[in-house]
């Protein structure tokens, strides 16, 4: 009898065992068996002042949001607001002060900024400061009467293009979208860049300038706004918003600490599953032991991708850091291997079709497409050089193109005659100068603001095909904190140390 009654007892925790599994299995299906290959420009939008029978997908929903009409990715989050005069749609994962149960309500909060003041000026003054501190990864509209502002996220992961055609302005999260609704766009500007002779890594993922994959479409840079009024449309820095300001290296690194756990906390939020992207390498480290707590109580996974047919010692010396890092933080660890793309495949048609010109990391987008869970929010830690320094030799302080383009690559292309145009066109288009810059560093800008808006976002565009990428250090209060600090402290990974090490880090050692 009493045999009998354990027995029943195991086979219920058993049954209750195998239940967990089941559903903790299906939460981390892959993006191939969750969309089956037909989820093209995922996670996607597009804009058109008017209506348009034109839709990326049938699938897709359609808004207006004042005279602009939207159509959107069913998956991809909205949120909306109104009064008589002001509309406003936010695109993607925002998050600002006002706590994660209140997400929901950022575009009203938007609105009431914008609705306290009268004046178009004041108005668009109160939006810029509004969204200068919102967090994530995501795209806000701002219609009022004929009138769109355009603003992308801090480091503008979520990809904004606009072409000005003979029927208008229309914006996409995706070049190809442009190019179909236009009826064909060339893409000659990107191929004399990838053709050109002397065009090899480290530029050889990322296109200079105002060049886009498809020709005649622009993009919404980092720390800008674009506003559309009828057929006129301008891209306007709003910021750095104030001069720069040295803080001492507590108040630095606590700010630092605290918005870092923050933001891990906000992607935390949004998903069933929580996976973070690691390596052996300091900034996903960091991130780790920031957010470990969240991490831990999220039950998030360690997800390292690695091409297990190299022979490289780095990367493999990589997996197996990353791999003890999880088992340390108690983090279940998942490798992803990266294969080489075959081109017939069904991966390829899928990706192909979303970016048909131009291709940068299809491979790894394969890769998360096969193993990565598609119901996921992905952690990655892009963009941690803007807190570190990017660029170790800042001796040369004569801001020039000629000097951006020896940043932008150390092959000979850097000298030639037409980056150089390119870039000065780059500067003109963004306002990038010493004086707008209020303080900080252009170097630090520059790989902020050319960079990631050009590299860094292309990417997650590329990995919105297998899962839902989540920019941790998207978030302008993580950057000015670290940018508080004089070079040789970030250099020094001062935030980073403090975040292992508490204030013991700040301590100088007593000369010998």
């Amino acid at each position: 009898m009493l045999d009998a009654l354990l027995g029943n007892r195991d086979e219920r925790r058993r049954r209750q065992a195998v239940d967990a599994f089941t559903k903790r299995e299906q939460q981390l299906r892959p993006g191939y068996k969750v969309w089956g290959y037909k989820n093209t420009f995922a996670k996607g939008f597009v804009v058109t002042d008017g209506p348009t029978p034109y839709s990326p997908r049938e699938s897709w929903e359609h808004l207006t949001v004042g005279r602009w009409h939207v159509r959107l990715d069913p998956v991809l989050e909205r949120q909306r607001a109104a009064s008589d005069a002001i509309e406003v749609l936010v695109l993607g994962q925002a998050f600002d002060d006002a706590g994660l149960k209140k997400r929901s309500g950022l575009a009203e909060r938007i609105l009431r900024a914008a609705t306290a003041h009268a004046s178009v000026d004041a108005q668009t003054d109160a939006l810029d400061e509004a969204i200068t501190w919102v967090s994530g990864r995501y795209v806000v509209l701002v219609a009022r009467r004929d009138r769109l502002d355009v603003y992308g996220d801090p480091l503008a992961t979520r990809s904004v293009y606009c072409h000005q055609g003979a029927d208008g302005v229309a914006l996409a999260s995706h070049s190809a979208i442009l190019s179909e609704l236009a009826g064909g766009l060339a893409s000659t500007r990107m191929r004399w860049i990838t053709a050109h002779p002397d065009y090899k890594d480290p530029a050889g993922r990322w296109l200079p300038g105002l060049i886009t994959p498809h020709d005649g479409v622009g993009q919404v840079y980092a720390n800008a706004r674009l506003t559309i009024q009828g057929n006129d449309v301008t891209h306007e820095r709003f910021f750095p918003r104030a001069d720069r300001v040295e803080a001492t290296p507590l108040d630095a690194a606590i700010a630092f600490r605290d918005e870092l756990r923050q933001q891990v906390r906000n992607w935390v939020s949004i998903a069933p599953v929580t996976v973070l992207a690691l390596t052996a390498g300091r900034d996903s480290k960091a991130i780790l032991q920031a957010g470990l707590v969240d991490l831990q109580r999220a039950d998030a996974l360690a997800m390292t991708y690695h091409a297990f047919r190299g022979t490289g010692k780095s990367t493999t010396m990589d997996m197996m850091g990353a791999s003890r890092l999880a088992a340390a933080s108690g983090l279940h660890h998942i490798p992803i291997d990266i294969p080489p793309l075959a081109e017939k495949s069904q991966f390829a048609g899928l990706y192909r079709a979303t970016f048909p010109t131009w291709s940068r990391y299809a491979n790894l987008a394969n890769a998360l497409y096969l193993g990565s869970p598609a119901k996921a929010a992905t952690i990655f830690g892009v963009g941690g050089a803007i807190i570190t320094g990017m660029y170790r030799n800042t001796d040369d302080r004569d801001l020039r193109p000629e000097l951006l383009a020896s940043k932008f690559t150390y092959s000979r292309f850097r000298h030639d005659p037409e980056l150089h145009q390119e870039l000065a066109r780059w500067m003109a288009f963004t306002d990038f100068s010493v004086d707008s810059l209020r303080g900080y560093d252009f170097y630090d800008f520059f790989h902020w603001e050319h960079r990631m808006s050009k590299w860094a976002a292309a990417g997650y565009s590329e990995y919105d095909l297998a899962t839902t990428p989540a920019p941790v250090l998207s978030s302008r209060r993580l950057l000015v904190a670290a940018l508080s600090l004089p070079k040789e402290q970030r250099v020094d990974a001062l935030v980073y140390k403090f975040i292992a090490e508490g204030e013991a880090a700040l301590i100088e050692p007593e000369p010998a």
